[in-house]
């Protein structure tokens, strides 16, 4: 059975969306549950999931906690062998969980993320190069703006490799990854230290420095709503300033695959 976990707050136009694909036309074949941790919302979102997805197990905190405990959280609450972090602006293909778990039970892949389209049916830039302290400067000067043409932002969207071929990359955005329940607690979840911004790009290094893989497997595909929060002063840019140097810390200015 696969476990699909999703964090939100305050996410309902999107749960709408994400439900609908799940128990719709992108209900995998496969056994699965699904699991919601909802970080305090105020939107009724939860009222309303809880009328319309009755079956979807509903965990509400007491209190805002991070991206990464909160997924913890979910993954703790959850019974599969295997465990999809799928965030609330995800919406699911036809056979694109099936694919990964026929794949994940064929391969000794240990991370597996999929192909992210953006809404107008283009492939999204999900899958990156581990940072350097030039990458992230050079992309907050572009204020993380995607079409840039540097060529350390080339670089660092992994704009120039095959989007459709399926291979082994450094990591890519926590919208959407799978992996077996085994491996998830072999690295421990997601760093708590990290309250918003690179725990997804933390626990795929440290994937790799223990020789578990990272594979982007773009037969499974998936549309992602993505909702950028830290591309222009706010809050989240101190979160993401803080997670930076958190992972700067515990890795270094060069980190790379073992």
């Amino acid at each position: 059975m696969i476990s699909i976990v999703t964090v939100g707050m305050n996410h309902g136009k999107y749960i709408e969306a994400l439900y609908g694909s799940l128990y719709g036309e992108g209900r995998p074949e496969a056994e699965f549950e699904a699991v919601y941790v909802d970080n305090c919302s105020t939107d009724g979102s939860v009222g309303w999931l809880r009328e319309h997805y009755p079956q979807v197990k509903v965990v509400v905190n007491t209190e805002p906690l991070g991206f990464g405990e909160n997924n913890n959280k979910g993954v703790m609450a959850s019974q599969g062998n295997y465990i999809g972090i799928v965030n609330p602006d995800i919406v699911l293909k036809k056979g694109s969980i099936d694919s990964i778990m026929n794949k994940a039970k064929e391969t000794s892949w240990g991370v597996i993320v999929p192909q992210l389209l953006n809404p107008d049916g283009s492939v999204q830039y999900s899958v990156r190069k581990f940072v350097t302290l030039k990458m992230m400067l050079r992309r907050w000067m572009s204020w993380e703006n995607d079409d840039s043409n540097n060529s350390s932002v080339r670089e660092y969207l992994c704009k120039d490799i095959d989007q459709e071929k399926t291979q082994e990359v450094d990591w890519a955005m926590g919208a959407a990854m799978f992996m077996s329940r085994d491996t998830y607690a072999r690295l421990g979840g997601f760093d708590q230290r990290y309250f918003l911004y690179m725990e997804d790009e933390d626990l795929c290094l440290r994937a790799w420095k223990q020789g578990i893989p990272v594979v982007y497997f773009p037969e499974a595909k998936m549309t992602h709503n993505h909702l950028r929060g830290s591309t222009h002063l706010s809050k989240k840019t101190l979160y993401h300033l803080k997670s930076f140097f958190t992972y700067l810390r515990r890795h270094g200015i060069n980190a790379k695959r073992a």
